[in-house]
């Protein structure tokens, strides 16, 4: 099932390069760059990284100042007594 992003809000200077990373980051894929009028941006994980556990958004600003944001990439979107994906991307582990 293909993992939707999406970005509400950047800080730092436009445009901005989009990136999706394995994790830890080893391999970074090129996504999109995007302007600030183009928020909310929204794209889908490349199918090959959404078996990833977890993996992190990268987001280069114009001035090479690098966001790094972590992401849950293979729970569950439904409840099933293990795993919750809320929709901040928060992976909550039911006891």
């Amino acid at each position: 099932m293909p993992i939707q992003i999406t970005i509400d809000s950047i800080t730092g200077a436009s445009p901005y390069d989009i990136y999706i990373c394995d994790d830890p980051i080893t391999t970074c894929v090129y996504i999109d760059t995007i302007s600030g009028s183009s928020i909310p941006y929204t794209f889908l994980v490349p199918t090959y990284l959404e078996g990833l556990v977890n993996f992190n958004l990268k987001v280069v600003d114009s001035n090479d100042c690098e966001i790094i944001t972590p992401f849950a990439g293979n729970p569950k979107q439904y409840e099933d007594d293990i795993f919750f994906h809320f929709m901040g991307g928060v992976l909550y582990d039911f006891q």
